[in-house]
């Protein structure tokens, strides 16, 4: 896959005002801008990434997502043909608003500007917790479905698995 930006200059212009403003929408930026490195630089859609997606996603845009960049921060983004098309980002209200405003855009991906990792910068240039305990070879750090098969996990938590009558 490839990442790509929407409308390069409002959000280059966008991300270098969350930068600038220091504190949370700093660390909003960064999340951001690594999110869309990894992307560029994978074919996949990594199994950490999918757990920063908001729960409710985005209808008023065909194949569009929101990634929750943590205190109160979106980044929207679209997948079509083969790449993400990354659309805006900002604060939960802004990106509501853009939304709004944007509702049934359908963004042309030879109009985008493709985003290249550079080689020294392929994986996020910040440590990711999440991302790290969800990747590491402690067990305990990863999900329990990856560890246990189905029928041991139906013996550790009976009450919430109902078995199909056979």
């Amino acid at each position: 896959m490839s990442a790509l930006l929407h409308d390069p200059e409002l959000f280059h212009a966008k991300l270098n005002s969350l930068r600038k403003s220091g504190g949370k929408a700093q660390n909003a930026a960064e999340r951001a801008w690594s999110i869309i490195l990894e992307l560029a630089g994978r074919k996949d859609f990594p199994h950490w990434l999918r757990n920063k997606l908001t729960p409710k996603g985005e209808a008023r845009i065909d194949h569009s997502g929101k990634f929750d960049l943590g205190d109160g921060y979106r980044l929207i983004f679209v997948r079509k043909c083969g790449s993400f098309i990354f659309l805006f980002l900002g604060s939960h209200d802004e990106c509501d608003t853009w939304i709004h405003n944007n509702r049934g855009l359908r963004p042309d991906p030879d109009r985008c500007e493709l985003v290249s990792v550079p080689e020294e910068e392929s994986p996020p240039t910040k440590p990711d917790p999440q991302r790290e305990a969800i990747e590491s070879d402690d067990p305990t750090e990863k999900p329990l479905h990856e560890i246990y098969d189905q029928e041991t996990l139906r013996e550790i938590f009976p009450g919430i698995c109902v078995r199909s009558q056979e």
